[in-house]
């Protein structure tokens, strides 16, 4: 039996979402709003800005009190660290980020962690709990597919342990995300086909959580539709206008279901492949994403009938199709061999995996299940 939508939830999102081509320029007025002074730290993606934009966003902000460019693939705990101390160095009452998920994660971690003076490492092992309020945050995406910018969590990585998960507070959710279309145009093709799919599984899972509610569902079925539509074109021409917008609004109402709904299997076991195979996150989830559904079928089928149906397809088994049919004509592997992810490694992802995410499946998988689910998927 599929899972009921809760009659009981919450809703928290930042206090202004503001999506579209150009609506970068607002940050001035936005920034004055949350201080009378605005003295704003600034964190960017050296990869997805160019220096006339970065130029263009220092303008906006209205000068720097301190900078911080390139954040690493799934941010380290030093790197969080190094940017908190820089962060309460300058004096900066503000925090401004731009780029990708590990760009905006990085940058709201610092924000709250910074006042407090707190090292991450006792918050991403839970000796300390998350401080529930920082320096005010703001977030321009470069990506179409994190959601990072409206979340209250941030997925963070120790290489030491090998492990990535996240941390979470309700003072990371940000002052004002501004998604603007355009700053998106900086994606190359395989980029944007990963975060893109990153999006689609994002709205899939959000759809069958076991703790989706009616708002989560429609939010989830229109990103879906949006992504599922669009998504190819975005990929083979990055300046296909209609194409980013359908995308960069995918992933954007995509984030607004899950964040409140939570995920399901293919996060949960993304996080522990991700950390042992260093893959970026996108493509890890499009790897398990026609696994999963598949998997989860039997407990899911009526939603992934309504959700095939929102998508223009006729039945849940055609959409598991069309979904392993788009992975794979956007260059997505059918497993982690070439990756040299070894079965020896299930007992690795077992113990990271039992996750919040893995929590909302709409199936109880036990560890035999996923062990017998992951071993055709792995090198011998």
């Amino acid at each position: 039996m599929s899972p009921a939508p809760l009659s009981d939830y919450t809703l928290r999102y930042p206090p202004v979402i503001r999506f579209g081509w150009g609506v970068r320029r607002e940050l001035p007025a936005l920034l004055r709003e949350a201080a009378a002074a605005p003295a704003v730290f600034f964190v960017g993606s050296s990869s997805a800005l160019s220096s006339a934009r970065v130029e263009e966003l220092r303008e906006l902000c209205g000068g720097w009190r301190g900078q911080f460019f390139g954040v690493p693939h799934d941010p380290p705990l030093a790197c969080i660290d190094e940017l908190a101390a820089r962060l309460r160095a300058s004096g900066a009452n503000l925090v401004v980020a731009a780029g990708g998920g590990s760009t905006l994660d990085a940058a709201k971690a610092a924000a709250i962690l910074a006042p407090a003076n707190l090292p991450v490492t006792a918050v991403f092992q839970g000796r300390l709990p998350a401080p529930n309020s920082g320096l005010p945050f703001f977030a321009l995406p470069t990506t179409a597919g994190t959601g990072a910018e409206i979340t209250n969590n941030a997925v963070l990585t120790d290489p030491a342990a090998g492990d990535k998960k996240s941390i979470r507070s309700p003072g990371m959710i940000a002052r004002a995300a501004l998604v603007d279309v355009e700053l998106t145009l900086s994606q190359p093709p395989n980029l944007t086909a990963w975060s893109g799919l990153d999006a689609l599984t994002q709205a899939v899972e959000s759809y069958l959580s076991n703790r989706a509610s009616a708002p989560t569902r429609a939010l989830a079925a229109a990103a879906a539709a949006k992504l599922y539509a669009h998504l190819p074109a975005a990929v083979a021409d990055g300046t296909d206008r209609a194409a980013r917008t359908a995308v960069a609004e995918g992933s954007l109402l995509s984030a607004m279901a899950f964040s409140q709904s939570a995920l399901g299997a293919v996060h949960g076991l993304a996080h522990p492949i991700g950390a042992l195979t260093g893959l970026p996150h996108g493509l890890t989830c499009a790897i398990l994403l026609p696994h999963v559904l598949r998997l989860n079928a039997p407990a899911c089928g009526a939603l992934l009938d309504e959700l095939a149906a929102a998508c223009g397809l006729r039945t849940g088994p055609d959409l598991v199709d069309a979904i392993s049919g788009l992975c794979h004509d956007l260059g997505v592997p059918a497993d982690f061999r070439t990756a040299k992810l070894r079965r020896e490694r299930i007992p690795d992802i077992l113990a990271r995996c039992r996750s919040n995410s893995m929590g909302a499946n709409p199936r109880a998988l036990t560890d035999a299940e996923i062990t017998a689910f992951l071993a055709p998927l792995l090198a011998p």
